[in-house]
C-alpha cells in the first residue's frame, strides 16, 4: 500500500466519513507491505497484508477467490486509454479481473494503480496498491482519476464507487452494465462502455439587487 494513497483511504463502516491512521510494520521504500490501518471514529482496524490493505466489512474473513485472468498487453493499451493516463498524477482503482493489466498498463503509464479484489495470481507490483472490499469502494470522494469495474460488480456497487471519482474523470465498465446516473457515455462496443463522471450541481446563488 504506498503511503501517499492511504490519505484517500476510507473506514467502510455507517458513520461520518474518517481517514485512516496507519501504523507499518514492515515498508518497502514508500510502501507500506506489513501493518494496520485504524480509524479513529470507531476504533476499528484493518490489516495491510504483503501490501494489500482488508477494508472489507469485517476483515479477515476468507473470501471466493477469484478465477485467474490472463494477462493481455493490447486490451491493457487499450485500458489505458479509455482510462485517459496520460500522467502521473493522481490513482486509478482497477476492479476485479481489470487487475491483471496493470504490469502492463504500468509499462506505458506513470500513474499509480489501486488494485481492488485482485482475482488469484495477480501481484501487487511497483506503481501499484492492493485492496480487498466488499460492500463499498471506500475511497474518499473525488479521489480517483479513473474507475475501470468488470462483469462481477453490481449496479448498486459502481453507482456507490462513482462517488470516489473525480468530475472529468473516466470510467471504464462492462458493455452489458447499465449506464448509470452522474456519467456521461463517451463510447461503446460491444465488450466495454467508456464515460466520464459529470460534475455534482452546484446550488443556486440568489443574486440580490445591489443597494444604490
Amino acid at each position: 500500500m504506498f503511503i501517499e494513497l492511504v490519505d484517500a483511504l476510507r473506514c467502510p463502516h455507517p458513520h461520518e466519513e474518517s481517514w485512516l491512521v496507519a501504523a507499518a510494520d514492515r515498508m518497502d521504500g514508500r510502501n507500506i507491505m506489513e501493518g494496520v490501518l485504524g480509524c479513529p471514529v470507531c476504533k476499528a482496524q484493518f490489516r495491510i497484508t504483503e501490501g494489500v490493505a482488508d477494508l472489507r466489512a469485517a476483515p479477515g474473513s476468507r473470501r471466493a477467490a477469484a478465477p485467474a485472468v490472463a494477462r493481455d498487453p493490447e486490451q491493457a493499451m487499450r485500458l489505458a486509454a479509455f482510462l485517459h493516463l496520460t500522467d502521473g498524477r493522481g490513482y486509478a482503482a482497477l476492479v476485479g479481473a481489470w487487475t491483471a493489466h496493470a504490469p502492463d498498463i504500468q509499462a506505458v503509464a506513470e500513474t499509480h494503480l489501486l488494485l481492488v479484489n485482485p482475482p488469484a495470481g495477480v501481484r501487487i507490483g511497483a506503481g501499484m496498491s492492493g485492496l480487498l472490499a466488499d460492500t463499498r469502494l471506500p475511497v474518499a470522494a473525488g479521489s480517483a482519476r479513473g474507475l475501470a469495474v468488470d462483469q462481477d460488480v453490481g449496479a448498486d456497487w459502481l453507482a456507490s464507487a462513482l462517488a470516489g471519482v473525480q468530475a472529468g474523470g473516466r470510467v471504464v465498465a462492462p458493455a452489458a452494465m447499465p449506464l448509470p446516473g452522474g456519467v456521461t457515455q463517451l463510447a461503446r462496443d460491444a465488450v466495454v462502455w467508456v464515460a466520464e463522471r459529470t460534475p455534482e450541481p452546484s446550488g443556486l446563488v440568489s443574486l440580490g439587487r445591489g443597494v444604490r
